[in-house]
């Protein structure tokens, strides 16, 4: 004899009562799917799910008390077989990525149409991951170029990590064996490498880029 079915039980974590409503409004006929809870925080949502059996949360990622990414990360440590698909307006390739990171099964954009949203709770609860197609374009498009970095001799670094300790040019000059006329050209040539105008900018340009720390 199979084992009784039951039904999928849903969270929302959502700060709009009417996109709760609207949800709720999708789930409430369909068969075997029940909705358990609705919260407008996040710390409330993992405290309910902390005491009480849930299968599918719907995470939006702009709460007012934390963030969504925290709250997935607190949901999964609690049962990592809690299907977390995050239901949001972020586009920005980080925040999708970030989300996926800390577990979440999918990440739909809040335009989904119903159909979408009722097939997203099948796949996961399929252990597959559920994304709209915008979000796949934005997720697998490819990464802006790395600006290249300036490409420098080893005195140039030596004088670069002089430079970022305050050193003058009549120091730096006394330390290397060079003329202080030869610190200025190399001080010169790698403000041209870093397209800055002033020591400072090129400090800080070299810290940026992990040359010097």
């Amino acid at each position: 004899m199979s084992p009784e079915r039951t039904d999928i039980s849903i969270v929302i974590v959502e700060d709009h009562s009417i996109f709760i409503e609207g949800l709720c409004t999708v789930f409430q006929n369909i068969e075997g799917v029940r909705v358990v809870g609705t919260f407008m925080e996040g710390l409330p949502a993992v405290e309910f799910i902390r005491a009480n059996r849930v299968d599918v949360v719907f995470l939006d990622i702009s709460l007012p008390d934390t963030s969504g990414i925290e709250v997935c990360k607190s949901i999964k440590a609690i049962d990592p077989s809690i299907k977390i698909i995050a239901l949001s307006n972020h586009t920005e390739k980080s925040v999708i990525t970030d989300m996926l990171q800390q577990g979440a099964n999918g990440y739909l954009l809040k335009n989904t149409s119903r159909k979408d949203l009722i097939n997203a709770i099948y796949q996961v609860m399929d252990d597959q991951m559920t994304m709209n197609g915008e979000v796949q374009g934005i997720l697998f498009s490819p990464s802006a170029p790395k600006a290249e970095l300036p490409r420098l001799t080893k005195r140039e670094i030596e004088i670069l990590k002089l430079v970022s300790e305050g050193a003058t040019t009549s120091v730096i000059a006394t330390k290397l064996f060079i003329s202080p006329q030869t610190v200025e050209t190399h001080r010169k040539n790698l403000m041209q490498k870093f397209k800055v105008n002033n020591s400072a900018s090129l400090i800080r340009k070299a810290i940026e880029i992990k040359i010097i720390s």
